[in-house]
């Protein structure tokens, strides 16, 4: 990998699992959140952390403004969408928040609302960015009644993040089916692939997918639709992890075929291009999610960072400024705008982006700093 290469590779934002400072630390206390909070505000990290915190202290509208700072600033962030889908959930009201609670915040059985529409776009939002995620399953997968012993006992050892626990009783109940020569339940399959996915079988998980899509695909009597569309999404996003470029592009199409205004299949089969270098078509699948969605300064972002990466130094710089205008708490921006006038031998200018990035910085993002302050110092 080019030195070049393992610089882009920091422009993207780690995610919570990798946060130095807030992972793996149990739950910092509400006044050290703030505090983090006032030193980074443009850590969408550190916000989204502070917004659960408020979320646990009862200060719903305090959350939801950091969660919208949240996604302004990283319109990726798939766990923000979640959240803000919860708090509508929630302010319909205590009956239907209880309702939500005991289908573990399945929009489709609220009743029509405000409230309902945005929540389900908010979680369908959030369930694009990361499809293995468990925000409920797939509204066809009701469990029948003579599954949901095994299906519930399930369920508790998954929400109490017990995963091998959860595996097993999944494992057995498929195991009976199949000797009964039976299907599965559609639900079952769905929270083994989540349980597998979690235990980092990607291949079983995968599994899972690929046999519930061709249940989806060929039971007449599933109501397939959006829940067929997706298993699919899903199914490529874990062929993309593998590595499985072929099979990913071709279920990533599939999806695009039946619904051409996914723009977040776009973003993923840019990626895809990116990973084996395939340039012109990852520019032309980041415009196609723009045109969908004109106004998301994340895919503006990732265009000018994808002009960047494949030599197009000029439109790069060009689009990055244009990031800017739109988000200028995206810092990210900046040492990206400083890479490529750099290359552009514009030296004072990538200067500028440089100082402005450092100014503004969050502070995990320690890579970053130590290579702009480098490149500020080697600078004509």
């Amino acid at each position: 990998m080019t030195k070049t290469r393992l610089v882009i590779s920091m422009l993207a934002f780690t995610t919570i699992a990798g946060h130095p400072q807030l992972a793996g630390q149990g739950t910092p206390a509400l006044a050290d959140l703030e505090a983090r909070a006032r030193a980074d505000s443009n850590d969408p990290l550190v916000l989204y952390y502070l917004a659960q915190a408020y979320v646990d202290s009862g200060r719903t509208d305090g959350a939801r403004h950091l969660l919208e700072a949240t996604v302004a600033i990283d319109g990726e962030f798939a766990a923000a969408y979640a959240l803000l889908g919860r708090l509508e959930v929630f302010r319909s009201g205590p009956s239907r928040a209880l309702l939500a609670r005991a289908a573990d915040v399945h929009p489709e059985l609220l009743s029509d609302s405000t409230s309902r529409d945005s929540a389900t776009l908010l979680f369908r939002r959030s369930a694009q960015l990361d499809p293995m995620q468990e925000l409920d399953p797939p509204a066809v997968f009701e469990e029948p009644v003579s599954w949901r012993s095994a299906y519930w006992g399930a369920l508790q050892e998954f929400w109490r993040g017990r995963f091998d626990r959860a595996a097993a009783k999944l494992e057995d109940a498929i195991a009976k089916a199949d000797r009964k020569h039976k299907a599965p339940s559609l639900a079952v399959l769905w929270y083994h692939a989540l349980t597998e996915y979690h235990l980092q079988h990607t291949d079983s998980s995968a599994a899972d997918l690929a046999r519930l899509l061709g249940v989806l695909q060929n039971d007449s009597f599933a109501v397939a639709g959006n829940s067929t569309q997706r298993v699919r999404y899903a199914l490529a996003y874990l062929d993309q992890q593998a590595g499985r470029t072929a099979a990913a592009e071709s279920l990533y199409q599939q999806v695009l075929e039946r619904d051409l205004s996914i723009d977040l299949a776009h973003m993923q089969l840019a990626r895809l291009y990116e990973s084996v270098a395939r340039w012109p078509d990852a520019i032309r699948e980041r415009r196609a999610a723009l045109e969908i969605a004109p106004e998301n300064a994340s895919f503006l972002y990732d265009l000018g960072v994808t002009l960047l990466e494949a030599g197009q130094l000029t439109e790069a710089a060009d689009t990055l400024r244009s990031v800017i205008k739109k988000c200028p708490r995206n810092t990210r921006t900046y040492y990206a705008l400083g890479l490529t006038l750099e290359q552009l031998q514009q030296p004072q200018a990538a200067r500028d982006a440089y100082i402005q990035f450092l100014l503004l910085a969050p502070s995990r993002f320690t890579d970053m700093i130590a290579d702009a302050r480098e490149r500020l110092a080697h600078l004509p």
